[in-house]
């Protein structure tokens, strides 16, 4: 490992991070100042700026994330400046492989606000400290987090989060907090959805009814990436009748998991003899009907149990080319409310290809169209395969290292944050260009 001398160091570049934004938050702007007063103080000259804005350090590894590793590609720095040790890492590991990575390449890491400086010997020994002190500081609040939630429910309080569908959040009657209670408007849509379901329809078939009958969606009733679309999505309803607040009972955890594995419809909250504590009140069928409905779900195949007419085929561009970053299996194809998408058969997460492909395309053709390929270049055989699918995802893969997908925020729009891609190392690819067949 190179130790750098503080002492020779001439230019830096300045890395800022921030998960949330809050009113007791450094902001991004904020931090990006104090590390230019900084340097200037120093008299280093700021080659770079980069930040990873909305980006979790405890969910995200430094070398995961978009502005630290565009930080690592760039040249001409001896130091990278940030405002705080946990700018960079939560863990103790995350912290130790990002200074690896500077030191690798002759840098060193040099925080504002905290006494260290890693262009020492001993501000590294230092920071190592620092980093286990965060480590455990994000766990105590993770703990703190964790046992006021498990006195809410104990209070029969609601804990937050997402609300589901068929139910509002109201004050709380018997003292402070809120608590849940049935809504009047949407309560008849999810009283026949999970009828019909126990009877033996498909996810498929409610989600078709919920939609021709016109009725509203969660969160305002409204489509709000298709302003006046009314149509339900598949996983939607699928959640919606996985949920244990229909049977009056409440999740331990409630809201979408980073693995649908991971999510139990029957981790509720239990009493002390092990039975699920039940709200009448918030029931609309009974525990045994609950477990009867999972049961029919679970021997329901996916979206592939619509009829065959009513399937819409998609590209192959990306059949078995991307995986989930958090379930390590390969995304299919398919469709959400008729547009391309891949999703992940286990957690569920989707993401639109009508952004995706063009994504792609566009950074195969800046990073790698001149790359040399059969006697030609990327470029070349990517033009001669013309409309051919498949043609252009050999292309593809000639050149692709790994393509993975992470879950993003609900409701978003395409987010590039979320597509963790790397090429192949090696400048010369092996292959062949085949080129596009046309109906004579």
């Amino acid at each position: 490992m190179t130790v750098v001398n503080v002492n020779k160091v001439r230019r830096c570049a300045l890395y800022a991070r921030l998960s949330v934004t809050k009113e007791e938050s450094v902001s991004i702007t904020r931090q990006l100042q104090s590390c230019r007063r900084y340097a200037q103080a120093r008299g280093w000259e700021v080659v770079g700026e980069f930040i990873d804005d909305g980006v979790s350090a405890t969910a995200n590894r430094p070398e995961d994330r978009k502005g630290w590793t565009t930080l690592l590609e760039a040249e001409g720095f001896d130091a990278v400046v940030i405002w705080k040790v946990d700018r960079l890492a939560r863990r103790v590991l995350d912290f130790l492989h990002a200074d690896e990575a500077l030191q690798q390449r002759g840098a060193g890491l040099v925080a504002v606000e905290d006494p260290i400086d890693m262009t020492s010997p001993q501000g590294r020994a230092f920071a190592v400290m620092l980093a286990v002190f965060g480590e455990m500081e994000a766990e105590a609040i993770r703990a703190r987090v964790r046992a006021a939630r498990a006195q809410l429910l104990k209070d029969g309080r609601w804990a937050g989060g997402g609300i589901p569908y068929g139910y509002l959040s109201a004050a709380n009657p018997d003292g402070p907090g809120r608590v849940l209670v049935k809504d009047p408007e949407r309560l008849r849509w999810l009283t026949e959805a999970v009828m019909m379901a126990l009877n033996g329809a498909t996810v498929y078939a409610v989600t078709k009814w919920l939609t021709d009958e016109g009725a509203p969606l969660p969160n305002g009733g409204r489509n709000k990436r298709t302003p006046g679309n009314v149509e339900w999505n598949y996983h939607t309803v699928d959640r919606l009748l996985r949920n244990p607040i229909l049977a009056g009972m409440t999740p331990r955890n409630p809201g979408r998991g980073r693995n649908a594995k991971d999510v139990d419809p029957f981790a509720v909250v239990r009493d002390e003899s092990g039975t699920p504590v039940a709200s009448e009140s918030l029931a609309v069928i009974t525990v045994s009907e609950f477990t009867a409905l999972q049961n029919t779900l679970n021997s329901q195949e996916s979206p592939q149990v619509r009829k065959r007419r009513d399937r819409v085929t998609t590209s192959p561009f990306l059949s078995r080319v991307a995986r989930c970053d958090a379930c390590d299996v390969y995304m299919c194809r398919g469709t959400n409310q008729k547009r391309p998408v891949i999703y992940c058969p286990k957690c569920k997460q989707t993401l639109s290809r009508t952004t995706l492909d063009p994504y792609l395309v566009e950074r195969l053709h800046a990073e790698r169209g001149s790359e040399p390929l059969a006697a030609a270049t990327v470029q070349d055989c990517w033009d001669a395969a013309g409309a051919d699918e498949l043609a252009k995802r050999e292309v593809l893969l000639t050149q692709l290292e790994s393509l993975r997908i992470r879950r993003g925020v609900v409701g978003r729009y395409f987010d590039e944050e979320r597509v963790l891609l790397r090429w192949r190392p090696s400048l010369v690819s092996a292959g062949t260009c085949r080129t596009a067949t046309t109906d004579s």
